[in-house]
């Protein structure tokens, strides 16, 4: 599978300068990550552990806000869109 991986001019100029290869640096990662859920880790979000419930569905209702669909569109419409 390829992946497009957007990476900050900041943050490829800071790895660069220590001498690391941003890809290198991002297939790393993501076999740590792959090998963290073999083990039956689940990712979270870093700040996740720090939100309450109630903080966490405001979030979710927060992120929502908007998010409407055009006239005449269902969620069954979206759920079979692409299904022949």
């Amino acid at each position: 599978m390829n992946l497009i991986l957007d990476v900050p001019d900041d943050l490829a100029e800071r790895l660069c300068a220590g001498g690391a290869n941003p890809a290198h640096v991002a297939l790393a990662a993501l076999n740590q990550a792959a090998d963290a859920l073999a083990r039956g880790a689940h990712p979270t979000p870093p700040d996740a552990a720090r939100r309450t419930p109630a903080e966490a569905a405001a979030r979710m209702r927060a992120s929502r806000a908007g998010n409407i669909l055009p006239e005449g569109v269902t969620i069954r419409d979206l759920m079979t869109h692409g299904r022949a």
